[in-house]
């Protein structure tokens, strides 16, 4: 799978029409906010629905599943577009959104200790499971490309359970760092990101996610039998 990062969403979440500026630059959004309505793309784990139904002809696809659970724990940790200011830092300790397009509910808390930047990502997508995320930022580096800050990250996405459930019980993950960039350029700041997760399901599917600073992401999984699902 090679997709632009933006391309899969039919309207752009938490951004004034018309302008093409990072998710944080909306009037008054705080740090928390901004991770909340950073992961407001819950639309791109719609397909999970059908991938891992009971009764789908030919059966549940877990590995395809982990694809799609990739390609959103990538988007739900990025932003890309021109920056303007950074969000603000307060004494919050958790903030909750709702996806406009889907109306998940999405909550960010921070876990931090005194000093660290550390938060949990969590959204509820009816009917089909939760997604839960854990960043870490270490830091800032100064290069040659502009401001960096990693952030060593795990997430997961579990199928709703229980009795009469109509999808599969599925558990998938994703690990790795993925780093946020402030770049110079001739109009101001660029916000962009690159990094990498590894990934694996209980279904004994495993893979790579791989995004690159222009947004582009690349996914590829084998499933237990050796399929490859890209």
């Amino acid at each position: 799978m090679k997709e632009q990062l933006n391309e899969r969403l039919t309207r752009t979440p938490f951004r004034p029409s018309a302008d093409a500026r990072a998710d944080y630059e909306t009037a008054g959004t705080t740090f928390l906010q901004y991770l909340a309505r950073r992961a407001a793309k819950t639309v791109i784990l719609k397909p999970i629905e059908g991938l891992l139904a009971v009764q789908r002809p030919g059966g549940p696809l877990p590995a395809a599943a982990l694809v799609c659970f990739a390609y959103y724990a990538v988007a739900a940790s990025t932003s890309y577009g021109r920056g303007y200011r950074q969000p603000s830092f307060s004494s919050e300790r958790t903030t909750t959104e709702k996806d406009r397009e889907t109306s998940s509910v999405i909550t960010a808390r921070s876990v931090g200790a005194r000093g660290d930047l550390a938060a949990e990502i969590t959204a509820e997508v009816a009917g089909i499971g939760r997604f839960v995320g854990n960043e870490r930022i270490l830091g800032t580096t100064v290069g040659l490309r502009g401001l960096g800050m990693a952030a060593p990250s795990q997430f997961s996405f579990e199928t709703t359970r229980g009795r009469g459930a109509s999808l599969l019980a599925w558990r998938g993950e994703a690990r790795g760092t993925v780093t946020t960039e402030l770049a110079p350029s001739f109009w101001g700041t660029t916000v962009r990101a690159y990094g990498s997760l590894a990934l694996s399901d209980d279904a004994g599917s495993t893979g790579k996610a791989t995004l690159n600073r222009e947004g582009q992401v690349s996914i590829t999984v084998t499933d237990r039998s050796g399929g490859v699902y890209t």
